[in-house]
Order: C-alpha cells, then structure tokens, then sequence
C-alpha cells in the first residue's frame, strides 16, 4: 500500500517536475512600437506589407497582439518559452546597444525582426556571430540572405510565383499559351523578375506589347487556354486597360493573373475585373469559413475588442509566431512541425550560400465578387 501511495504522489508531481526540469527557449522581439513618439507617428497608417520597407514611422502594434495570442498557448503547456520584447523604434545605435549584451543574446534562442531593412542588416550580423535564428516577416529584398544561413525570410519571391506556374499551367504549353502583356520601355521590378524567373525554370511564354500595332485581343484565341500576366507602370494605363477588357468580356479561356496591387486601385471597378478571369499571387489568405480561424477571430475580438486584420497583420503576427517557436521548440527541423497558419503558407528553403526564404504562396481569383481561393 504504501509504495502505491508513494508511486501515486510521484505520478501526481510529475507534470511539475518536467515543467522545472524543462528547457527554457527565449524568442527576442525587436519591434517599432514608437511607445515614446506616438503622437508623432499615428497619423500614418499601413496598406500592404510592401510598405513595411518604404514607410519608417510604422507601428506593429496588431502584429504584436497576433503575437501575444500564440505566446499565451505555451503558458500552460510543457513547454517554457521565455519572451523578451524590445521597442528600437528606428534608433540604430539603441539596436546596437542591445544586441551587444553578451549575456542576454548568449540566452536567446530566436529573434523576429526589425522590420526596417537598414535595421535588418544590422541585427542579421549579430545574429549570425551568436548563430541565432533571425526572422524577418516582411520584406521582399533578396539580398538580406546572402552568406547568412541563419536569416529566414517570410515574405516569398517572384521564383514561387514562377514555380507555380510551372506546376499550374506548364503542361503542354507553347510560348503562345502564356503570355508577357506589357507597355514598349517599361522598367517594372515585377516583369523583370517574371521574366527572369520564367527563363531559370524553363517556362515558354511571349512578349505582347501594349500598342497600336499589336494587342493583347488579337493574340488571344477563343477556344485556347491562355494565360495572360500584365504589366504596367501607371494606374490609368492599367484602368484603361482592364476596363476595356472588361467591357468585350469575351475570353471565357483566359485567366489574367494581375500584380496583387492592383485590386487597391480604387479607380479599377470591380465590376470590369470581375466580368474576367482575373486571378493573382498573395502570400496571405484568410479562410473565415475555417473553424480554426472563427475561434481565432473571437478570441482575438474577445481580448482586444475590435477583429483581427490582415492589412494591420495580426493573423501574421500569429501565424509568424506560433510557427517559429514550434520551429525553435523542434531544433529548427521543419519536417517536425505540425503547424498550419491561419492566413500564411510556409515552406522555406535554403538559399545556396544563405539563408531561408519561403516558398509559399496562394494563387487567388476574383470570382462573384468575392476573392477566393482558385479552383
């Protein structure tokens, strides 16, 4: 009776016992709060991730809010993460200071952020001398993975969009199946990296230029299966365009894969892009007919009392946080985690002599109003 008693009072400690013994896993936060001057930069508010690079009075307020709510699924788990949150606003020198403590980075175990790419670069050195995995959720520069193994990119590239299309569209096709619709002289990021992209992975396509001898209407075929990725550089050239597609509303096999910018044209009427088959890339997609996400969405309301967006990221903030601390709970073995993001797909992998960037990537349309998965 009595070693029953004794086994009991063991088997009943047991859960304490681990939670002491277990290791601690410290996640460094570097986020732009402003908390000093927060006056001064609250009239400025976010439209994209792309504007995280371009727009220094940027507050990550939800972001962190998103973040808060993963970080409180571990309090009462096995698990001890230890959570550490410094505001660097855009003070280079402060960022230095911090990330020369010896003791505190020789405790730290993952770092997401800064967020501002001058930032980035600075903390992303350090990183790579205490050999700390460093996260940054939004930029789109490339060069921040170079000869740095432990920087992981979140935001995807133009190769994933390529990628796709090789595994969507590429079946058969021949370079009059895809097509590059752009304006003669035009200096566009996006069509260099399509085209370059395109040329690595082996993907016919052709040159459709927007002018008087050649458009877009006379190299399209009824009864063909065609894609078509336009490029260009003014808002009223793009306005004229789809609209004028729009009004003929006669290609029912071609699908317009659009740069994701344009649906926040506010002069580019839904109504035209939703009479086409007008499809386009996100590394974001909120499902909220998801159970998951509804509880997520109540939660998230329930705490902070308004919802959560992802224009201020907080599904981001989230997803961002729950998948690299499992990420860092699993010693960086991505084959380990079980983690599917509510609004984010992730799939890093290794740059050749760099770091990590991801790879995943939603393919959207516009259908019935409605943005949509595509089917």
């Amino acid at each position: 009776m009595k070693r029953f008693l004794l086994f009991l009072s063991v088997l009943l400690c047991l859960p304490a016992l681990l939670a002491q013994t277990a290791e601690v896993k410290t996640v460094l936060y570097l986020l732009p709060f402003f908390g000093e001057e927060f006056d001064s930069y609250s009239e400025f508010k976010m439209k994209s991730s792309v504007d995280v690079d371009n727009e220094p009075s940027f507050s990550l307020v939800s972001f962190w809010e998103g973040a808060q709510m993963a970080l409180d699924e571990y309090e009462s788990s096995s698990h001890r993460v230890n959570v550490i949150v410094r505001d660097i606003t855009y003070d280079n020198e402060k960022l230095r200071q911090i990330l020369e403590n010896g003791e505190l980075m020789g405790s730290v175990d993952l770092i997401i952020g800064p967020f501002f790419a001058s930032q980035f670069s600075i903390a992303a050195e350090y990183a790579k001398r205490y050999q700390i995995p460093i996260v940054n959720p939004f930029t789109s520069k490339q060069d921040i993975l170079e000869d740095n193994e432990y920087v992981f990119k979140v935001q995807s590239s133009g190769e994933t969009m390529a990628e796709m299309v090789n595994e969507l569209w590429r079946s058969g096709a021949t370079p009059s199946d895809i097509f590059l619709w752009t304006e003669r002289g035009a200096d566009i990021l996006g069509l260099q990296r399509c085209e370059r992209y395109f040329n690595q992975l082996d993907i016919p396509y052709e040159f459709v230029l927007d002018d008087e001898k050649s458009t877009i209407k006379r190299r399209l075929t009824e009864n063909k299966h065609q894609v078509v990725f336009p490029f260009f550089q003014l808002h009223t050239t793009v306005i004229a365009n789809m609209r004028n597609l729009g009004i003929e509303n006669d290609f029912p096999n071609t699908v317009f894969v659009i740069p994701e910018e344009w649906m926040e044209i506010d002069a580019l009427e839904v109504d035209y892009l939703n009479k086409l088959n007008v499809h386009f890339f996100s590394d974001y997609f909120v499902n909220e007919e998801n159970d998951k996400t509804l509880v997520f969405i109540s939660n998230f309301i329930e705490r902070y009392n308004t919802p959560p967006d992802l224009k201020r990221f907080s599904f981001q903030g989230y997803d961002i946080t729950k998948y690299f601390v499992e990420l860092m709970l699993h010693d960086f073995d991505t084959a380990q985690v079980q983690y599917t993001p509510l609004a984010m797909k992730f799939n890093f992998k290794k740059t050749e002599n760099g770091g990590y960037e991801n790879h995943g990537m939603y393919l959207l349309q516009l259908k019935d109003y409605k943005i949509q998965l595509a089917d």
